[in-house]
């Protein structure tokens, strides 16, 4: 009896399980239809209302006036200038001159001039402050005393044949002024020659009777042989 009674009451318990499952379901079955439906109906937005604004704007200013020009009226009244034109030349009366000349009547182009009135300038030339080549003068100078100049041994081999121009100034005693080496293969040879040529002597040169200064050259001639040493 006991286990009909308990096979009664599971029945039972298993039935009002059921019961409010199946409640259940059929809740959510009618709140999902619901939904769905409000899904579907889709409402209007409401548009908000715009509001009309009128705007009154001033009116342009008006043109400016035209400007007025002003027609000036010009008077066209003829001038008239009466120049009175002399048709005739003016006659002019013109009597000569009389001009008398006191002295010959004639002209000639020949004068005649006394030199004799006049004194000729002259020229004081000092000739002691020339110094002339040798072709100006009357009588060149000569030599009185001319040794061949002599040089160190070392220089004299470096020599060996040689030519040397020089060139002399001798003043009015015969006296050597100045002295210059022209040309020397050896410049050490140069401060030996000028030595021994400043103590040359000569007969000055002349010119018109007086002695002068006169420059003289010479060709100073450098030999092994015992010929002249020298020429002019």
């Amino acid at each position: 009896m006991k286990s009909l009674s308990i096979e009664k009451s599971l029945s039972k318990s298993t039935n009002s399980i059921r019961a409010i499952a199946v409640a259940l379901v059929g809740t959510a079955i009618l709140f999902s239809g619901m939904s769905l439906s409000r899904l579907g109906e889709i409402e209007p937005v409401e548009e908000d209302a715009v509001a009309e604004i009128e705007v009154f704007l001033p009116p342009p200013p008006p043109p400016p006036p035209p400007e007025i020009v002003e027609e000036v009226e010009t008077s066209q009244v003829p001038i008239q200038v009466d120049v009175a034109l002399q048709r005739d030349p003016v006659k002019l009366d013109v009597s000569p001159i009389d001009v008398t000349l006191d002295g010959p009547p004639s002209i000639t182009d020949k004068i005649d001039i006394n030199l004799a009135d006049f004194q000729r300038p002259t020229v004081d030339v000092n000739l002691d402050a020339v110094v002339f080549d040798k072709e100006e003068v009357d009588q060149l100078p000569l030599r009185n005393y001319s040794p061949m100049p002599g040089l160190p041994s070392n220089i004299r081999k470096k020599m060996g044949e040689a030519r040397v121009i020089v060139q002399l100034s001798i003043d009015e005693k015969g006296k050597p002024l100045h002295v210059m080496v022209l040309n020397s293969p050896v410049p050490e040879a140069r401060p030996h020659i000028i030595k021994d040529l400043k103590r040359w002597r000569f007969r000055p040169a002349k010119k018109n009777g007086q002695k002068v200064k006169c420059w003289v050259r010479f060709v100073l001639v450098f030999q092994k042989s015992n010929t002249s040493p020298f020429s002019l």
